[in-house]
């Protein structure tokens, strides 16, 4: 009898204190956090987005040629609309290659593989770039005339890119998606034939060398208007670009040898 009046005591208190846990102070499960630590911070931040231009001539019995190491450009606050690290200056001559054209910069004019600008939100950006066919009859490896074939230009990388500095050094890190709206702000235009087509339109659109050996555009990110359609101040020649009768050194050399960057080319 005594264990039955002990055991029906601690049931009675046991209940109470229940009770006055629930009702009198307001503390419930749902308060607890299973997680006191915060997370961690994520070290990346927004530097901005780069592009790649590939371009492609094909010839009247087939025969593709393609360039797809070059044509770079983008923004990055890391950058200025100016020659700066990111701007990698092209090697030399090819029977078919992409570069951006800079009459604009004075001792540093010349031919790029790359040109990144300074990454300002809401601002339009212009790039001119050219595809050139270096072309002497008869030379063994500048032989192939592609003044007169089709080529297609596309824009195969458009992705945006952070970076972190809390290591001693810049790094960064390209999305694995492309940025849509980036591709409905940025239009090519053709200056020499004065045509402007959106990334749809340029699917399928039939561009030709027009019987040149150096064709210019200009990737254009905002609205076109008739300053973008302008032709060259000059004709460029890049102080990298030696005489192809003196100098071939450049010739098989892939930009990709010496990229400075952990997507596209730059930067690293």
């Amino acid at each position: 009898m005594k264990r039955i009046k002990k055991v029906l005591l601690t049931t009675v208190i046991f209940s109470i204190l229940l009770t006055g846990c629930s009702e009198n102070d307001g503390y419930s499960s749902s308060d607890i956090s299973l997680d006191e630590v915060d997370p961690k911070e994520n070290p990346y931040k927004s530097a901005g987005w780069y592009g790649k231009t590939v371009v492609s001539a094909t010839t009247t019995d087939g025969t593709v040629y393609q360039h797809t190491t070059a044509g770079v450009f983008g923004e990055l606050i890391q950058s200025s609309d100016d020659k700066d690290k990111h701007d990698i200056a092209g090697f030399g001559p090819a029977k078919l290659q992409v570069v951006f054209s800079h009459p604009e910069w004075s001792e540093n004019n010349g031919y790029y593989f790359s040109d990144y600008r300074k990454y300002e939100e809401d601002v339009k950006k212009v790039w001119t770039f050219q595809v050139l066919n270096t072309y002497v009859a008869g030379h063994p490896d500048y032989g192939v005339d592609l003044a007169d074939v089709t080529i297609h230009l596309d824009l195969t990388i458009l992705n945006d890119v952070e970076y972190r500095d809390d290591r001693g050094k810049v790094e960064f890190k390209e999305s694995t998606s492309t940025d849509d709206v980036l591709k409905n702000m940025l239009h090519l235009v053709d200056v020499d034939e004065q045509k402007v087509y959106t990334l749809v339109e340029l699917k399928t659109a039939t561009l030709t060398m027009a019987g040149k050996h150096t064709r210019t555009f200009r990737w254009v990110l905002g609205s076109v208007d008739n300053v973008d359609k302008q032709p060259l101040v000059s004709a460029q020649r890049a102080a990298s670009r030696r005489s192809v009768d003196t100098d071939r050194q450049g010739f098989n050399i892939s930009p990709m040898n010496v990229s400075t960057g952990k997507f596209g080319l730059p930067p690293r």
